[in-house]
């Protein structure tokens, strides 16, 4: 039975590979890549992270300055309409996967209750 799962699961990933979410989001990204601002942009951000990663390892804290250092590199990578168009279809693609983990949850788990509604458990008066 195990063997048939992997397969359906292998299956689902060949489906997921081929599906328009996906190849958009590959698209974008070869775009992104093949931008040489684009490029740069990434790799400072990148460096930027990987220091303020290796402080924090040390015990740092990361000072005001060093936080507006990174926020303002995110807005200047958002102001990339290659990276901000993949940043947007990459997390569009998210949600479809999310969607697709819903969906085998609900195979697994049975469908969900509505959050948030006490149908029926109320009395009225």
């Amino acid at each position: 039975m195990s063997n048939v799962i992997l397969e359906k699961a292998l299956e689902l990933g060949k489906l997921i590979a081929q599906s328009e979410q996906y190849k958009n989001m590959r698209a974008k990204e070869a775009s992104m890549m093949s931008d040489v601002d684009a490029l740069a942009l990434i790799e400072r951000f990148q460096q930027l992270q990987q220091s303020h990663h290796m402080l924090r390892m040390q015990g740092q804290e990361l000072s005001d300055e060093q936080l507006n250092e990174v926020y303002a590199m995110e807005d200047k990578m958002m102001g990339n309409s290659l990276i901000r168009e993949f940043a947007e279809i990459q997390e569009q693609f998210q949600k479809f996967l999310n969607q697709v983990n819903d969906q085998i949850s609900e195979g697994i788990e049975g469908p969900k209750e509505p959050q948030g509604c006490n149908c029926g458990t109320g009395s009225f008066s």
